[in-house]
């Protein structure tokens, strides 16, 4: 998406653009590509850190569980994210369900 300055974000998926801020950006979502032994320790309530990295020399967005990555995150929003992450802001995601290795999240700003 082009058009962002770094702190605003238009999504012209809904038909209309709308902007959203860094600091209000919320998603719910599974984890993707879930690691097995990670996501074996995580319990419903459990934070996870949200970090960037590179894979395969593609930046993508990846929830932490003790120093291990327990999986991506999936989401049309994840370019969003990355950005905002770039630009400073911190996010975690709360386990809000679990289901075997199926592991849902509410990633949110971490308001300072």
């Amino acid at each position: 998406m082009s058009g962002s300055d770094g702190k605003l974000f238009r999504d012209y998926t809904a038909g209309a653009p709308t902007e959203t801020a860094c600091d209000m950006l919320y998603l719910q979502t599974h984890l993707a590509s879930p690691k097995a032994d990670v996501v074996g320790e995580i319990s419903v309530g459990d934070t996870l850190s949200i970090i960037l990295e590179f894979v395969n020399n593609e930046l993508v967005a990846n929830a932490v569980w003790k120093n291990r990555v327990a999986g991506g995150i999936a989401s049309p929003k994840v370019i969003r994210l990355i950005a905002c992450i770039q630009n400073g802001t911190n996010y975690t995601a709360l386990v809000t369900a679990k289901d075997g290795a199926q592991v849902a999240i509410k990633v949110s700003p971490i308001k300072e």
